[in-house]
């Protein structure tokens, strides 16, 4: 008989837990005691024994599954032979569970005959809207695996909440916003206000007038008091606005100023949020860098025309 190799519950309040990784492959054989799997719950990441001797076969789940506790996840069997019998394909970690119900067919209505039947009437033009961007605040929720996985790859669970990803964050949504590639948005402005503001003040920094406009907006976008820009110098060092801003949780986004060469954007391979500044004679070119994994386009779109209003306008911001 083929023992099931269940979803433990590694907690009193656990409902469910990710499969980080399978420590074992189908028809592997184990011994009891022996590690198959590692899962990580809200509060800790922990690998999961094997409750007897035998061969692991039918493994149902693929990494970064979220599974309930007491779903059964694999198999193991007695004999080498019967690893092929049990053989089924996993269910990947982005196909969502989804109950089937039966539903009455609908009833082929009767022929009208009147004429009035017969007009046909269109029907109201419907408004479409991007989706408004969420309402951020308080600490960000997150696995003590996915905090440090985030701090090792560099990436802000500030902007993926931000982008809408749901709390707490795991460590197989990291590799999940990972993927796709970065996309940009330009944006093109006058540089006439903000030039003549600079050289009426000469205690004014160009480079942290762009980040209180960056972080400004980003306040404004996502309605929050959580907006830390990471400055990034050419040199390689990285500074904090504000200063007092807490770097551990995460920047909103980076910046960096190109104003002083003649490029005019930046894309970090890396990942993340990035809003680069290069100057055009009379002009500031704004490059926005983002993954719509954690960033979607509908944010990142707004976010940007607000900060260039800003740069536009800097009168306006700083009153």
């Amino acid at each position: 008989m083929p023992f099931e190799v269940k979803m433990p519950q590694l907690g009193m309040n656990q409902d469910s837990a990710v499969i980080v990784a399978w420590l074992k492959a189908a028809g592997d054989k184990v011994t009891r005691g022996e590690p198959i799997f590692e899962v990580e719950t809200d509060k800790a990441t922990m690998e999961v024994e094997a409750a007897g001797d035998g061969y692991l076969a039918g493994i149902r789940v693929e990494e970064g599954a979220d599974i309930p506790v007491g779903d059964v996840i694999a198999l193991i069997v007695e004999t080498e032979d019967a690893v092929a019998e049990h053989a089924c394909a996993p269910v990947p970690a982005s196909v969502e569970a989804t109950e089937t119900a039966e539903v009455a067919p609908n009833p082929t209505p009767a022929p009208e005959t009147t004429a009035k039947a017969e007009e046909t009437v269109a029907p109201a033009p419907v408004e479409v809207r991007a989706p408004a961007p969420p309402a951020l605040s308080g600490p960000i929720l997150a696995s003590p695996l996915a905090k440090r996985l985030a701090k090792e790859r560099g990436v802000d669970l500030a902007a993926l909440r931000a982008g809408g990803l749901p709390e707490p964050i795991h460590a197989a949504d990291l590799s999940r916003a990972a993927t796709g590639g970065q996309s940009q948005l330009g944006a093109r402005i006058s540089g006439d206000a903000l030039t003549a503001l600079l050289q009426r003040s000469e205690n004014a920094d160009r480079t942290v007038l762009f980040a209180a406009f960056a972080a400004g907006a980003w306040r404004d976008v996502f309605e929050t008091d959580d907006a830390t820009i990471a400055i990034r110098g050419l040199d390689g060092a990285t500074v904090h606005y504000p200063a007092h801003g807490e770097a551990e949780a995460g920047a909103a986004m980076s910046l960096v100023d190109l104003c002083d060469t003649r490029l005019q954007g930046y894309a970090p391979a890396s990942g993340g949020i990035t809003l680069s500044v290069g100057a055009d004679t009379d002009q500031f070119a704004l490059t926005l860098s983002f993954n719509e994994a954690s960033l979607p386009m509908a944010h990142a779109i707004t976010l940007l025309d607000a900060i260039a209003a800003r740069v536009e306008d800097p009168i306006r911001q700083l009153i």
